[in-house]
């Protein structure tokens, strides 16, 4: 359902952007945030009401693939819940190639965490 990432170079801080193939009207970008050390998405509030997931500059840097696939996966479970008309709540824990990791309220954002960190 969701295309992967494909990288951009441009001055506006988008580093990747994630397409819907099924909707490709729903881009999600990637932006880094400098004085956060840290990666957000821009777009899951626009296109679905969902807040935005922050990804610690640490985490992206391990795993710059891992990463885009789970915020991949996130937006795919959000879109289909949209579409059959759910309600989509972001999971609380998470395993990833035995990795836990946890989603956390942060202002206004979803924080990606890894939970052995």
């Amino acid at each position: 359902m969701i295309d992967d990432l494909t990288q951009v170079d441009s001055s506006n801080g988008i580093i990747a952007t994630i397409e819907n193939r099924d909707n490709p009207s729903q881009i999600i970008a990637i932006k880094y945030l400098p004085d956060e050390q840290a990666f957000v998405t821009s777009g899951i509030r626009a296109n679905f009401d969902e807040k935005e997931i922050l990804i610690p500059a640490y985490l992206v840097v391990i795993d710059f693939q891992l990463m885009g696939s789970i915020v991949s996966s996130i937006l795919e479970k959000i879109s289909q819940a949209k579409d059959m008309e759910t309600t989509f709540e972001y999971a609380s824990g998470f395993e990833v190639m035995d990795r836990l990791y946890t989603l956390r309220n942060y202002g206004q954002y979803m924080k990606l965490c890894a939970e052995d960190d």
